[in-house]
């Protein structure tokens, strides 16, 4: 019985190394990109968030893309959102009568399967080709430009004319020609030049004379995140204070919030996180003459910037009576009347009272929450004179000498 049992562990032992010695390796190596953005953690295991991928068909021919994990099947489903950390493979199909190029975008290359690791939004460009294409006149050469729009779109012009691309973006030129390809921005940004002769350079106009078939890919992007403002206004104490902060730009889809890295705002100041989509404010009363400097950093979920900026806050401006002058407005008998009283420096709030002479019977001075004002209905005709004065809250006043006249 025992010899049995070892008979047929041989036997197994056997069958297995078979099986393992008639795996067949992959003919083709895959292309893969890890882009930086997130990446892995020290663990393996993939940074958080969720992240578009998007596939986009280019050149002559045609073809289906499709994904693992599943999702992604282009023509139909062209994009779809990862988790942050996944690995996904793209592989190409030509359809009848195409052939498939190869990769652009995404770090990707070659005709193999193209696999990324996702940690941002991304484009990945699969170029077909039409395989019955007609070879290109003799002595001419066919230059093709394919665009990568990751956020950014764009358009692709060449000189001599030939490439417009939108529209027309395969065109055949005399061998031997010189070739300048100038891609502009419609949204967002030119990046650079991820395929073709000048691969890699970030300046918009490409030149060159190639003497064979050739493909240019021209890649667009976001603006990069950044600050509006360089600088800030002055201020002064006790004088309310408020100014916006505003970004522009950006890849990240959230509220862009905003904080102090570094320093501090003047006495009396301070930020909001966020005061609206792509901005902040400053506000408050100054305490006193200082020049604060701070860096600010701001954060659209994708994407951060700084910018140092620094507030100098001067002296109390004197304080004065701006409205009424001397005159107020003239009212009318036993019909309603008010008076905005306004002032300007000093430390607000203010107080406001007649210290001298008097209204016109019926008026009074009134504070409310909008502001404070003489108002009232007049019950005598005349010129009323009196003492306007306004204090305040560091015991500065100012009094000037009013009349309203009632008809």
């Amino acid at each position: 019985m025992r010899g049995r049992r070892s008979i047929s562990g041989l036997i197994a032992l056997w069958m297995l190394a078979s099986a393992c010695g008639n795996q067949v390796m992959p003919t083709h190596p895959s292309q893969t990109a890890e882009i930086s953005a997130g990446g892995l953690n020290d663990s393996g295991s993939g940074s958080s968030g969720t992240f578009t991928l998007q596939v986009s068909k280019n050149g002559t021919g045609n073809g289906t893309v499709t994904s693992s994990p599943s999702g992604i099947s282009c023509g139909t489903n062209c994009s779809r959102s990862f988790s942050g950390g996944t690995t996904v493979t793209l592989t190409a199909v030509p359809a009848s009568g195409s052939v498939f190029g190869g990769w652009s975008g995404g770090g990707c290359a070659g005709t193999g399967a193209c696999t990324v690791r996702i940690s941002n939004n991304m484009t990945v460009s699969a170029i077909f080709s039409a395989s019955d294409t007609p070879p290109p006149p003799a002595g001419t050469f066919t230059l093709t430009v394919t665009k990568v729009q990751n956020g950014g779109t764009g358009n692709v012009a060449s000189s001599p004319a030939g490439i417009d691309c939108g529209a027309t973006c395969t065109a055949n030129f005399a061998s031997g020609t010189s070739i300048t390809l100038f891609a502009s921005p419609t949204t967002g940004r030119f990046a650079s030049w991820t395929g073709g002769p000048c691969a890699g350079s970030t300046n918009p106009s490409c030149t060159f004379t190639p003497g064979v078939n050739t493909t240019a890919t021209a890649s667009f992007a976001n603006q990069p995140l950044t600050f509006i403002e360089s600088t800030l206004p002055d201020g002064n104490v006790g004088a309310d204070y408020s100014v916006s902060i505003n970004t522009t730009g950006g890849s990240g889809t959230e509220q862009h919030r905003f904080s102090l890295v570094t320093g501090s705002l003047p006495d009396g100041l301070q930020m909001q996180s966020f005061f609206g989509v792509q901005s902040t404010l400053i506000h408050g009363r100054p305490t006193r003459i200082q020049t604060s400097t701070f860096t600010v950093r701001v954060d659209d979920g994708a994407e951060t910037a700084t910018r140092t900026f620094a507030i100098t806050i001067n002296a109390a401006v004197t304080l004065a009576i701006t409205l009424p002058g001397p005159t107020a407005r003239s009212g009318t008998l036993g019909q309603f009347y008010f008076q905005n009283l306004f002032a300007s420096g000093g430390r607000t709030p203010y107080n406001w009272s007649i210290t001298g002479g008097g209204l016109p019977p019926g008026l009074r001075v009134i504070r409310a929450s909008n502001g404070t004002r003489i108002e009232g209905t007049p019950t005598a005709r005349g010129t009323f004179t009196f003492n306007l004065t306004v204090r305040d809250q560091d015991g500065q006043q100012a009094t000037q000498v009013t009349s309203i006249t009632i008809n």
